[in-house]
């Protein structure tokens, strides 16, 4: 089984695949920024620089390079989470994160895309400037928000008649009763696509 989960940066992804690891830790966690960090790190660049500072063209040639690789590592696994965004928001506007390339090296299962109020997203985008002084390539407004969360649905979709995979949509409106209750309820829900 091989499921992409998404969701837009600061929606807290990583959190919510370590819940699902502590479940199923047999998994293979494949991190799909990790790889363009490296690449980006080659031409002097900070992973969220290079989002918008790259080339359309050398954005492509690294999503070829890197699908090969995660392609090859995806082989060796039974049940695989690629983590990655299904978009990336470049100077001129939207582009793919999953390319029909990438897609046809990785062949999804499932697309789970992870969405939430835009203040929740928001209020986790400026803890990370405070705590970690990381900016990310994303809007600071709600209403910029609430659209990239749009977007990636269309992008999910998208991908889905690429591939014939099933496209699932966690949404989480109400407010966490406790810290990491959304990631948790995320990694309940993706656990059960793997039983």
């Amino acid at each position: 089984m091989k499921i992409v989960v998404s969701g837009v940066k600061g929606a807290g992804k990583s959190t919510a695949i370590k819940f699902v690891l502590g479940k199923k830790p047999d998994i293979k966690v494949i991190t799909v920024g990790n790889y363009f960090e490296k690449a980006f790190e080659k031409l002097g660049l900070k992973r969220d620089e290079g989002d918008k500072s790259v080339s359309k063209e050398d954005h492509k040639k690294i999503q070829q390079e890197t699908f090969n690789m995660i392609s090859d590592e995806i082989k060796k696994h039974k049940n695989v989470i690629i983590d990655t965004n299904l978009f990336f928001t470049k100077t001129e506007g939207y582009f793919p994160g999953l390319p029909e390339i990438a897609l046809k090296r990785i062949n999804p299962d499932v697309i789970v895309v992870m969405e939430y109020k835009p203040e929740f997203i928001l209020f986790r985008r400026q803890k990370d400037i405070k705590a970690i002084g990381r900016k990310r390539s994303a809007s600071l407004t709600l209403d910029g928000i609430e659209m990239e969360q749009n977007i990636q649905r269309y992008y999910a979709f998208a991908c889905s008649e690429l591939t014939g995979c099933i496209v699932k949509i966690l949404r989480r409106d109400e407010p966490e009763k406790y810290d990491f209750e959304h990631n948790k309820m995320n990694a309940e829900e993706i656990v059960k696509i793997f039983e």
